[in-house]
């Protein structure tokens, strides 16, 4: 992908616990994944919350299958990744952040999805990855979501 930059998109929250946040994850994540955009990564804020959002994957819908692994598993071709900041997996087409360090691979994705909610500190941190994505001439979009 040399020269074109990722498209970023901030879906900002009002107010959504832990649990409807990772089900929103797991819908984005879904619907990429029905559309054939392969692979995935998704960069959380530790190995905790990798594990628990490889759970909510496998249950969050009965009629639903996404094919998935944590980085560093067996499944290196598992079209979706889950990772932290010390354990990334790249280059990935479209990249699901929901930490608050950008991910190394960033330049060679054509998507990332960056997932905000209402803390101040994280949209102070959430700001700084908004001014450095413009820096590397990215295209930013924002929308309010819910879930």
């Amino acid at each position: 992908m040399i020269g074109q930059k990722p498209d970023v998109l901030f879906h900002h929250f009002n107010s959504i616990g832990n649990k409807n946040y990772l089900l929103y994850v797991c819908k984005l994540v879904e619907k990429g994944f029905k559309q054939k955009i392969q692979p995935i990564y998704i960069q959380t804020n530790n190995q905790q919350q990798a594990e628990q959002l490889d759970k909510l994957l496998w249950t969050f819908k009965q009629d639903s299958f996404i094919p998935h692994a944590i980085v560093g598993a067996s499944d290196l071709d598992s079209p979706v990744q889950i990772g932290w900041n010390e354990n990334q997996f790249h280059p990935a087409e479209a990249i699901v952040n929901l930490s608050e360090e950008i991910p190394i691979s960033f330049l060679e994705s054509k998507k990332i999805h960056e997932i905000i909610d209402d803390d101040e500190v994280k949209k102070n941190k959430a700001r700084e990855r908004w001014r450095n994505y413009k820096s590397e001439g990215c295209q930013l979009d924002f929308t309010k979501s819910s879930n």
